[in-house]
Formats: C-alpha cells, sequence, structure tokens
C-alpha cells in the first residue's frame, strides 16, 4: 500500500470519526498529566513561601533586649533581627523590602557560585523559586558602588514577580523607595531608572564598583534608557542598588530597577 492510499484511508476514516476515542482518550490523558504537574508546582510554591514566612517572622520578633553584643561582622554588631538568621545560613548577606509589594526577601550570597541559591531555598534544599541573590563581584561595604540582586518572578507572585509592575509609571509613582539591609545597617534607595532591555551592554551589570571602566557611561545609559523619567538624577559617586528580573516579552530579556540610596 503507498502512502497517498493509505492517507485516504486514513482521511476517510477520520470523517468517519473512527479515531475520535482514541484521540479523547488520549487529550484526557495529556490533561491529567498537566494538571497533576500544575498543582505540585503551585504546592511546592506555597511551600517555599510558608518556609519564607516562618523567616518574617523570626525577623519581625527580634528586639535589641534579645540581641547578642558578641555577634559582629567585621567590626560592626549584626542587627538584632539578623542574628538567629545568620546563625542558622551564613550566606544570608541582607533583606530586600519594598513596601506595599510581595517583595520582603533575605538575599544571600555565595560568590564562589553565584547562583547558588536561583533554585534552592533557606535551608539549602531545592525550590522552585529560590532566594534572592546578589552579583558575585558586588560589595555591601564599598560606598559608590553598585549592590546588583537577581531574582525569579514567579507565576505565583513570589520573589520579584512584583519588579515587573516597574513597567508602569503609576505603580512607580506608588513604590518609588527600596529598603535595603545588610546584616550591619538599614539603607534606603530611591528608584531613578527602570529599563526593559536584552542588550547587555545597556543593561549595569559588569558596573559593580566605581573603580569599574564605563561606570559612568552605565549610569548615562540607565538614565537615557529609562522607561519614563523619575526625576531622580544619578551621578558617578553615588551608592547604588540594582534589581534584576527576567522579561518573557523578548529573548534574553531583563527587566531592571536602578536605584540610588538616599538615606
Amino acid at each position: 500500500m503507498n502512502f497517498e492510499k493509505a492517507f485516504r484511508q486514513f482521511q476517510k476514516k477520520w470523517r468517519q470519526g473512527k479515531y475520535k476515542s482514541q484521540v479523547q482518550k488520549g487529550c484526557v490523558g495529556v490533561g491529567a498529566v498537566c494538571a497533576v504537574v500544575l498543582i505540585a508546582y503551585f504546592m511546592q510554591a506555597r511551600q517555599d513561601e510558608q518556609a519564607i514566612e516562618v523567616l518574617r517572622q523570626i525577623r519581625n520578633e527580634a528586639s535589641e533586649e534579645d540581641s547578642n553584643p558578641d555577634m559582629v561582622l567585621g567590626d560592626q554588631q549584626i542587627l538584632a533581627q539578623y542574628q538567629e538568621l545568620f546563625m542558622q545560613n551564613p550566606d544570608l548577606i541582607g533583606w530586600l523590602t519594598i513596601d506595599g509589594t510581595s517583595i520582603d526577601y533575605p538575599v544571600m550570597w555565595t560568590p564562589e557560585d553565584p547562583e547558588y541559591y536561583s533554585h534552592r531555598g533557606f535551608d539549602k534544599e531545592d525550590s522552585n523559586n529560590g532566594l534572592l541573590f546578589m552579583d558575585e563581584l558586588s560589595s555591601v561595604d564599598e560606598f559608590g558602588g553598585n549592590v546588583i540582586i537577581y531574582g525569579h518572578n514567579m507565576k505565583n507572585g513570589s520573589m520579584f514577580a512584583d519588579l515587573l509592575n516597574y513597567e508602569s509609571e503609576s505603580y512607580w509613582d506608588s513604590h518609588k523607595t527600596i529598603q535595603f539591609d545588610t546584616l550591619t545597617e538599614s539603607r534606603v534607595y530611591e528608584i531613578a531608572a527602570v529599563v526593559k532591555s536584552n542588550d547587555v551592554e545597556e543593561l549595569p551589570f559588569e558596573f559593580t564598583t566605581a573603580r569599574d571602566d564605563g561606570a559612568e557611561d552605565v549610569i548615562e545609559n540607565m538614565e537615557s534608557a529609562s522607561l519614563y523619567d523619575t526625576g531622580v538624577d544619578m551621578a558617578y559617586g553615588d551608592d547604588f542598588l540594582t534589581l534584576a528580573t527576567c522579561d518573557y516579552s523578548v529573548d534574553d530579556g531583563r527587566l531592571v530597577v536602578m536605584a540610588k540610596r538616599i538615606q
């Protein structure tokens, strides 16, 4: 039987509905598998968020009275709210919060393996959400540099999902500041630029220290490429914080929020 004849017979049987039950069974099977995978995904994401909520409670319930004056980092005392968390996991480098959003998470730092927490939780176990993590070349100790923090934007609204809302100028207008606590001090930053791009040279990923070549050009590029004018001037010598997540509207896209320290 040649191919053309076999194909005509297939068409005839298809019109007669002889394959209908097989197709229906196949669709039901595929749908069931997809449903199971989706349920498992959201259950895992929920567990990940519950684990983070425990960390938030530890952080919020800590008080100066309960602090251990012997817990120092370099020559500075670790803030009371982070002492227990630091003892649980010394990869903790700080905590990032944007009021009015879901962004309220620990920030991790493993310069020897920069993306270690990309798919791990605070307990170092596998996690769909991962955690926020700091660029391996960033430093929280140098003024005039650029602390870069990466995170996934999850479908369940966790991690940097709300960062995508900064595409809207009205959203920025209601959420202009970022609080980033290091282990030893609290800092406040004002958002200066919001950029969507898949051009790495346009983004500030090569700028982590004031000593970096081209730091001034990076700052100027971010100002000119911003989706809207924030009215916040950036200049070489300011202390910067950059938040970055994926932008799936273009290939290899990134959405980047750059802010300068005001407190």
